[in-house]
């Protein structure tokens, strides 16, 4: 006999304007007695988006909740569109702006503008406080962990918070279930190796940032990152981005800059890649240039021939592991803003024999590559660069 599945609203209201409502549905129980249960559950997730402190002697009498917030004001001159997800009003004196998310990022400084927005909106009700949420549940990268917000709430957070209530109603049943299976879900395909036995192209590797994440952490510690807020590209941050519905991340591993005008955006970055072709999943190291053109045409090819040069010096030197290093070396004509000089497929066949070595050396290569780079080729070609700028003046 086959068996019943439990009808989860859950399974059918994926989106964030679902989660939106949940999280309106929860809070909006400090305003009704009839389940003092929940009545409680309210005030414990108020609690922890406000801080507890705040309370002990002060309790809250009035929430007031407003589902995607919208209104336009000016600030400083400037226009501003305040589209904030879940706005709480707490005692008619603390706003808490809830930023809501299951799987995407807070983009342009969202939260930040909405505060300020906020604050021109109810210039006169005397806010004491306004207090920002991140709330996402879904898997936290590094666009998440250099979101400016007072607080973060992640889904284990969510999680622990609605735990003690999930037999007080269906709808929490139905959300902590479906919470739960997805934060399974994140640990299972961060398993980047996995399933055994596939196609290539079948690996979580090939179609999971998460996975990619994962890797490219394990290759490049998070303590190798100078984390900074707002959304500069820092050394060592790992960015995701898909090509055709195909997922890439990367990571960069060396700035450098044409010229010394800091307004002038001139610069090109060394970067390591994780991602697939018709060879199967692969990480490789490449050479950017922001504004390649075809003034910039030798200036861009002679660099990547340092490079390129560099790394063939550096891999025939490198001793014999087992790794065929050689096979990953690339070499092209540099006719792009974009270019390959190191291209590794990854073989997960034995990945419990080999994994310690392959993350080992890659780590090993960029850190010589990046030593030498900066040593040797740098100033060598800077020089080159100003005896060209010279020639040409």
């Amino acid at each position: 006999m086959k068996k019943a599945i439990r009808n989860n609203l859950f399974s059918f209201a994926t989106s964030e304007l679902s989660q939106d409502a949940f999280i309106c549905w929860c809070l909006n129980w400090f305003n009704d007695g009839s389940k003092p249960v929940l009545q409680e559950m309210a005030k414990k997730i108020i609690f922890k988006l406000t801080n507890v402190k705040e309370f002990v002697v002060k309790k809250i009498v009035s929430v007031d909740i407003f589902r995607q917030f919208s209104r336009k004001v000016k600030v400083d001159n400037k226009s501003i569109h305040v589209k904030i997800d879940v706005l709480v009003i707490v005692n008619n004196d603390i706003a808490v702006i809830i930023e809501d998310k299951t799987y995407s990022n807070e983009h342009d400084q969202q939260i930040e503008r909405y505060k300020k927005g906020l604050q021109e909106i109810y210039k006169d009700k005397q806010l004491s406080k306004i207090i920002t949420v991140y709330w996402k549940t879904g898997f936290y990268n590094d666009w998440d962990k250099v979101t400016v917000s007072d607080k973060k709430i992640t889904g284990e957070d969510v999680k622990s918070l609605l735990a003690d209530y999930v037999n007080e109603s269906e709808i929490i049943k139905d959300y902590f279930d479906c919470l739960e299976a997805n934060l399974q879900w994140q640990e299972e395909h961060k398993k980047y190796w996995l399933p055994l036995g596939v196609p290539w192209w079948e690996l979580n590797i090939v179609n999971y940032h998460i996975a990619q994440y994962t890797l490219l952490r394990e290759i490049f510690p998070e303590k190798r990152w100078d984390i900074s807020t707002g959304r500069y590209e820092g050394e060592y941050e790992i960015y995701m981005g898909s090509s055709f519905g195909r997922p890439w991340t990367q990571t960069v591993a060396k700035w450098g800059k044409f010229s010394n005008d800091e307004k002038k955006e001139d610069w090109y970055k060394l970067f390591w890649r994780i991602d697939s072709d018709k060879g199967g999943p692969y990480i490789s190291f490449r050479f950017y240039e922001w504004g390649y053109s075809k003034n910039t045409a030798e200036r861009h090819k002679n660099l990547y021939n340092e490079l390129s040069d560099l790394m063939e010096k550096i891999i025939n030197a490198w001793p014999d592991n087992g790794l065929n290093l050689v096979n990953a070396l690339r070499k092209n004509k540099g006719n792009y803003n974009e270019a390959t000089f190191f291209h590794y497929y990854l073989d997960f066949s034995h990945w419990d024999r080999d994994k310690d070595i392959v993350i080992k050396t890659i780590r090993e290569i960029s850190d010589k590559f990046v030593e030498r780079f900066t040593r040797e080729v740098e100033p060598e070609f800077l020089e080159y660069k100003k005896e060209h700028a010279e020639k040409n003046s």
